[in-house]
Parts: C-alpha cells; sequence; structure tokens
C-alpha cells in the first residue's frame, strides 16, 4: 500500500493511506483574509486526508494541524509502511439516495443559496 508519512519538525504527524480505490491527499494553505488585517500572523495549515471507495463517497481524514514560519514539514511517500487508522470518516449524505432524492437535496441547496443572495441585494438595495 502505498503511504504518505507526514511529520512536523520531525514529530511524526501521520501514516495515511488507502488499501482500495481513492485519493490521498496532503494540503498546505496558507490564508489571510481582508478582515484579518490587524492579525500579524496568517493562517497556515495542514490536512491529510481523502476519500475512499470505487464512488469517492467515504471522506477520511488522518491530520487538520496548525504550524507556523520555520517548521519544517515533511512528506515520505511510502510503499513499505501500515496506514494509520483515519481519524475521522465521514459518507456523503448523498450516498443512499437515489436519483430523484439527491435532485430534491441538491435543489433545496441552491434554493436556500438563492434566498442569501436575495437578502443581501435587499441589505445593498439593489433588489
Amino acid at each position: 500500500m502505498l503511504c504518505f508519512r507526514v511529520s512536523r519538525n520531525g514529530q511524526h504527524l501521520a501514516t495515511a493511506g488507502l488499501s482500495a480505490f481513492g485519493v490521498l491527499h496532503t494540503i498546505l494553505s496558507w490564508v489571510r483574509r481582508p478582515a484579518d488585517e490587524s492579525r500579524d500572523v496568517p493562517e497556515l495549515t495542514l490536512h491529510v486526508g481523502g476519500s475512499e471507495g470505487r464512488e469517492h463517497r467515504e471522506h477520511v481524514s488522518w491530520c487538520d494541524a496548525n504550524f507556523r514560519a520555520g517548521d519544517v514539514l515533511t512528506v515520505e511517500v511510502r510503499d513499505d509502511l501500515e496506514a494509520d487508522p483515519p481519524k475521522e470518516r465521514r459518507v456523503d449524505v448523498e450516498v443512499r439516495l437515489d436519483e430523484v432524492a439527491r435532485l430534491q437535496l441538491r435543489r433545496k441547496g441552491l434554493e436556500a443559496q438563492l434566498a442569501d443572495v436575495n437578502e443581501e441585494l435587499r441589505e445593498r438595495g439593489a433588489a
């Protein structure tokens, strides 16, 4: 099994791997939003996760961590290790739905999004 062995400053964080079909990722993020202008330190995060199964409907996560400038993050790609069990597993709500129920759920989400847009337009006097 191919695994990602992830460490920060030499400390082991996770060994992530999937035995079947899926997607495995390690994501480093730097975020500084306009609302954060007064903060000196932007948001720095590391996520190790993916999705498992033929339909990629079960999402798995091994690590969500913050880091700082100067940290050394290491990702080793290995095929001689066993993966740690994921810390979190989440199945998509849609996986057990038929096509009509899936479309109804999608419509409900779009209606809520449209209501938010209409409210914002009203607040700005553009409705």
